[in-house]
């Protein structure tokens, strides 16, 4: 079972994937074939859905030709990135006017630290 800290780190990698992908212009289908997979489960490890193994990241590395090590770069700050979710999860079921007293405390808080 993957916890959400985990779930994180897996959707991370994926998004990175994702985004060089296509910056390098290639579609799922265009890699998935240079790396000898069915674009669907490309498209699941891109989602965070599906595990990649550390052979099919080190392929995926290969065929975007990064560095293997660049995939897990910045994805241990997952931490910040749950309590930022979970931040706006609350801000978006709260009125603008109860959003700026919570800066105001916010920034008051901050002041004495």
């Amino acid at each position: 079972m993957k916890t959400k800290e985990m779930q994180l780190i897996y959707e991370n990698i994926g998004k990175k994937i994702r985004f060089i992908r296509k910056e390098k212009k290639m579609t799922l289908e265009d890699l998935a074939f240079k790396i000898n997979m069915d674009w669907s489960f490309l498209a699941r490890i891109e989602t965070g859905k599906t595990i990649a193994s550390l052979e099919t990241l080190y392929k995926i590395s290969k065929a975007l030709g990064i560095s293997f090590d660049l995939l897990f770069k910045d994805v241990d700050n997952t931490k910040e990135k749950m309590i930022n979710k979970e931040f706006s999860k609350i801000l978006n079921k709260i009125s603008q006017k109860d959003k700026d007293k919570i800066i105001s405390i916010i920034k008051i808080i901050l002041e004495k630290c």
